[in-house]
């Protein structure tokens, strides 16, 4: 057993003391804490401790508002306040950044916000009977665990989504074995839609009083939370500093969620995107908004796109990327040969982006803006954009001096 003060946040939410210059990282525990734990692994430069017994409390720490916390492993940072989760986020970001990337000429933008509870549009669950103990249960994964821990009700949920959990969950439950089941639901302006019901569903919002409609697979990927996808759509485009003549490609489009929104205040945008059935509801939810100025392209964003129509000998005034967790390593080495004045880069890790960064930066993009979106509070995930602008010849950085003995 190990007595320390935790003085930072990992990227997965656990806290970071030191011991004799060991870093020991300990779950449950945030910035300010003292703390007591037992070390259970053991590296050569780290280990991993579980919290024993918070000797003196942080002044961010918080008493988590759900029952199941302890148990469920959908959030990791409820016991600190939401002020401290923004904060421990945007620092760990930006101290990244600064570690990787020239950003003497950066500004740090505020963070995007949103409500911390209810904000979850779209959720999986999982359904079936425990290995451990048989039990049926409907909900989330357990911390650190496969079984499924029953989850009644979420308060990061929707009120929608929530009231559809209640008769989903009565309803699946005495079906419920051995063999474990997912399904998605999803909160829709016209009622909560379920994967394992329809196929498609439906989504919209409004910028600058002007409204767009999507159409998606059931169980297809879109933003859970509709208030900050909309903040980040604004963000982005303003980033862009988009003008009527220009022609933009974003990257990784899904179903257009940046694109359409674009397309109305551009001469042209072209989405790519390796799902060929997003990139089908994509090319309808254009002719839905009527947006003519839009070109669809299904490309695997993960090989060599150096070959295809939309890349080969084209020129963009700004690209836009989105890509996953995975990031965009392959289409990053190449993006400077469409000699677009402005990329913006959104991204739900942080990690991924930085490799990436440093590829645009070798092919003379420096990073401008940079910003936190708090997409999932009360999570340990974080969703991130910078932006870049093409400039003739990045500024060597100072070499350290050589000493010969």
């Amino acid at each position: 057993m190990i007595t320390l003060k935790i003085d930072n946040l990992s990227h997965d939410g656990k806290g970071i003391g030191r011991i004799e210059g060991k870093t020991i990282f300990v779950a449950g525990a945030i910035p300010g804490d003292e703390v007591s734990a037992y070390i259970t692994q053991e590296q050569a430069s780290f280990s991993e401790a579980t919290l024993k017994e918070i000797l003196v409390a942080s002044p961010d720490r918080v008493e988590p508002f759900c029952e199941l916390y302890n148990q469920c492993g959908g959030c990791q940072l409820q016991h600190a306040s939401i002020e401290a989760q923004r904060r421990f986020k945007t620092d760990n970001f930006i101290t990244a950044l600064k570690k990787a990337v020239d950003m003497r000429k950066c500004k740090i933008a505020p963070a995007l916000t949103s409500e911390d509870t209810g904000y979850r549009r779209r959720a999986r669950f999982v359904y079936g009977r425990n290995k451990s103990n048989k039990e049926a249960n409907f909900g989330f994964r357990a911390k650190g665990s496969v079984d499924i821990i029953d989850v009644p009700q979420c308060p990061l949920l929707t009120p929608a989504l929530n009231e559809a959990l209640t008769l989903k969950r009565e309803q699946r439950i005495p079906e419920a074995s051995r063999s474990l089941k997912e399904v998605t639901a999803l909160e829709t302006p016209t009622g909560v839609v379920w994967s394992d019901e329809t196929t498609s569903a439906n989504y919209s919002f409004s910028l600058k009083q002007q409204a767009y409609q999507f159409s998606l697979p059931s169980d297809g990927f879109i933003q859970v939370n509709s208030e900050l996808n909309e903040q980040m759509i604004q963000q982005a485009i303003d980033w862009c500093q988009l003008e009527s003549h220009h022609s933009v490609l974003d990257l990784f489009c899904g179903v257009g969620n940046f694109t359409l929104p674009i397309a109305s205040q551009v001469a042209k945008v072209v989405g790519v995107e390796g799902d060929a059935q997003l990139i089908e509801h994509a090319k309808k939810n254009a002719d839905a908004n009527q947006l003519g100025q839009t070109q669809f392209y299904k490309t695997d964003l993960f090989n060599d796109c150096s070959g295809y129509q939309w890349f080969h000998g084209e020129k963009y005034d700004r690209i836009l990327l989105d890509p996953g967790r995975q990031g965009a390593h392959q289409i990053s080495q190449i993006l400077g040969r469409l000699k677009a004045e402005i990329i913006v880069y959104v991204s739900c890790n942080a990690a991924t982006l930085i490799r990436d960064l440093k590829l645009l930066e070798a092919q003379n993009y420096q990073i401008r803006k940079a910003g936190f979106m708090d997409m999932f509070p009360h999570t340990s995930h974080a969703e991130v954009m910078v932006q870049l602008v093409k400039v003739k010849k990045l500024p060597k950085k100072k070499k350290q001096d050589i000493f010969k003995i």
